[in-house]
């Protein structure tokens, strides 16, 4: 751990010691930049998508035919599984969370369901 510590730079070694300026401004002598615009960017643009298509796996095939609907009644707890959920409900009031109105139905929802099985 030691060796860890002798590593660490404190942070305010990292900042300059004169006055700067410490940012290089169009004309000063540095590099200039200019942004890409009209046709150019749209260029770019163009190769950064098709980069990324390519990196994705060429283009994306979108399904013919959707799934069909899935049944509600297998989204839902059933039985054992409901009166477990119930149990979590009850041990979250327990360490002291509220149970708003939605949480109050989903108990009663989950009760109901378990008393089919």
């Amino acid at each position: 751990m030691n060796d860890q510590a002798d590593e660490v730079i404190p942070i305010s070694q990292l900042f300059y010691d004169d006055g700067g300026p410490h940012i290089i401004q169009p004309g000063s002598g540095g590099a200039r930049y200019t942004p890409a615009r009209g046709q150019e960017l749209h260029d770019l643009i163009g190769a950064t998508i098709a980069q990324l298509g390519a990196v994705a796996g060429g283009t994306r095939k979108t399904p013919t035919q959707l799934p069909p609907p899935v049944p509600i009644e297998s989204l839902l707890y059933k039985g054992r599984a409901a009166l477990d959920r119930a149990l979590e409900i009850r041990a979250a009031r327990e360490i002291g969370e509220l149970l708003g109105p939605e949480i109050i139905d989903e108990l009663l929802d989950l009760v109901a369901l378990a008393a089919e099985e």
